[in-house]
């Protein structure tokens, strides 16, 4: 784990489960520079308009705008910056084909193992 390269990365995490968004919060601040929340897409794609982050990492399913819609509207200003999808949903061929089609960069599933995230923020940065 490169801690200087790690300790240099904001951070937009989009999940609506208030206890795994706190968990992985308390988690990755502990190695990040900044970690910015939002419970929904459209609240991921506010914070993504006025601020600068090194990768978000985003639940698929959520109230108001999911994370696929949120992807599509990032991917329309940014096409460069990794996003992370998180799901509780089992891999199914066609969902990871939508996600690869919108830009996602990589897919985990929950719950959330946090040395294979930290691993994959590593690699994506």
């Amino acid at each position: 784990m490169d801690i200087e390269k790690l300790g240099k990365l904001r951070i937009l995490y989009v999940e609506d489960e208030i206890n795994l968004r706190e968990t992985t919060v308390l988690s990755l601040n502990a190695i990040v520079k900044y970690i910015d929340v939002a419970s929904n897409g459209k609240e991921g794609l506010e914070k993504f308009n006025h601020n600068e982050y090194d990768i978000i990492i985003t639940d698929l399913s959520m109230p108001v705008m999911d994370g696929i819609e949120m992807i599509k509207n990032i991917r329309k200003l940014d096409n460069n910056i990794p996003i992370v999808v998180t799901t509780a949903f089992g891999s199914q061929n066609e969902e990871i084909e939508q996600l690869q089609n919108v830009g996602m960069s990589e897919y985990l599933i929950k719950p959330i193992d946090m040395i294979k995230l930290v691993t994959v923020i590593e690699d994506l940065t």
